[in-house]
């Protein structure tokens, strides 16, 4: 994965612990520990394993946020013709490593932390454009992507929320209600909606168009 180019930090701030978010989310849906969707958590909460907000204009190639059961289970992964993933985590393990299968991106977005000051645009289109590009070669090519880390709500919401950002042209006001309408956990807490204005404001001022051809 092609790194970011070194930027001054922010000042120190409390970093979130979104494994300890994701658990608390677990625990309001009344999940297990690990995080599994349910009949009822589908039926109370709109809660599923992985929820589609993209599809391609002419591929049909379609982009999933979610989480972890449906990051390591093959069998969701196929049923959803699912053939690429983005780990949004530091540590989680590719659980299907070694697949032939399956291709893998690891985007740490905790890295925007000691990467990015976000007091200004300065590298946040440098930070999201290797993944997106990875993401784009793979829908161009009529090959779906899960953006995954352990809920699928915050993390990966707000990487998936920025891919739509990319690929549909919109700002990430109406990216954020549109990811959650699809899913609605996505929950892009506290300087993660940061990072995401940030992005919009630095693809206003240097137009980035995504590399497949629109609807």
């Amino acid at each position: 994965m092609a790194r970011a180019s070194r930027l001054e930090p922010r000042e120190s701030a409390e970093r979130p612990d979104y494994d300890e978010e994701a658990r608390k989310l677990f625990a309001a849906l009344n999940l297990t520990p690990g995080g599994a969707a349910n009949d009822e958590s589908l039926r109370l909460h709109s809660y599923r394993n992985l929820d589609i907000v993209w599809r391609h204009p002419t591929t049909g190639a379609q982009v999933f946020i979610g989480n972890a059961t449906a990051s390591s289970q093959k069998g969701i992964l196929q049923k959803n013709r699912i053939t690429h993933i983005v780990n949004c985590t530091s540590d989680m393990v590719n659980a299907l490593e070694g697949d032939p299968s399956i291709a893998y991106y690891r985007f740490d977005l905790y890295k925007f932390f000691a990467t990015l000051d976000l007091r200004s645009t300065r590298g946040v289109l440098e930070f999201f454009l290797p993944v997106f590009q990875w993401i784009d070669a793979a829908v161009n090519s009529g090959q779906s992507v899960l953006i995954h880390c352990l809920a699928g709500a915050h993390r990966a919401g707000t990487t998936g929320v920025a891919y739509v950002m990319h690929a549909a042209d919109l700002d990430h006001q109406t990216a954020i209600a549109a990811c959650k309408r699809c899913r609605p956990v996505v929950d892009p807490i506290g300087d993660l909606t940061n990072l995401l204005a940030q992005l919009d404001l630095a693809r206003q001022q240097r137009k980035i168009p995504a590399s497949h051809p629109a609807a």
